[in-house]
């Protein structure tokens, strides 16, 4: 976003009749960029009146129509698959479970809920997402027994036919030219 779209937003609200700041437009931004919004308002204002600034409709409108313009990515839709991208809604599912421990860690959960929602998230992330690690399937090969006994070494040998040769060593045949 340049200079003259802010201009152009702030003219659009002075149109309707609302004053919006650039430090407004400068939220409505920051708040998708960090975890927290309150750590943008605290970048952008500091101090105290986080609830009463949040609480204001303005600030609603201001991210509306942000998001109408194409300034701010909706989380609500995507012009390509007509909802969530799958990224956007693995990340979204990340960031609830850092917000849920950090909650349960300053005490705003109580241990018994913040281990439930967290243990259900977790098992979200694996059945939807696959986050876990997979594992790889180990074949064990094992060979064919014996079909005769070596004249020379007087060893047990399985003889392989021209087919199992060419399969076993990835062999092909030799094309004849004319």
């Amino acid at each position: 976003m340049d200079n003259e779209q802010i201009k152009n937003t702030i003219d659009y609200f002075k149109e309707s009749g609302d004053t919006i700041r650039v430090r407004d437009i400068a939220y409505a931004l920051l708040s998708r960029m960090f975890t927290d919004s309150k750590t943008a308002y605290q970048c952008l204002f500091g101090g105290d009146g986080y609830e009463d600034y949040v609480a204001d409709d303005m600030r609603g409108k201001v991210e509306d129509y942000l998001t109408q313009q194409g300034f701010i990515k909706s989380f609500s839709t995507d012009a390509d698959t007509g909802g969530i991208s799958f990224e956007e809604n693995r990340k979204e599912m990340e960031m609830l479970l850092e917000k849920t421990q950090r909650a349960l860690d300053d005490g705003l959960i109580e241990p018994k809920d913040g281990l439930k929602i967290l243990a259900d998230i977790r098992v979200k992330l694996n059945d939807k997402f696959k986050v876990q690690e997979q594992t790889k399937d180990r074949m064990i090969i094992v060979e064919k027994k014996f079909d005769f006994v070596c004249p020379y070494t007087k060893h047990e040998c399985y003889q392989l036919d021209k087919e199992e040769a060419m399969k076993k060593w990835d062999l092909i045949e030799k094309q004849q030219t004319s």
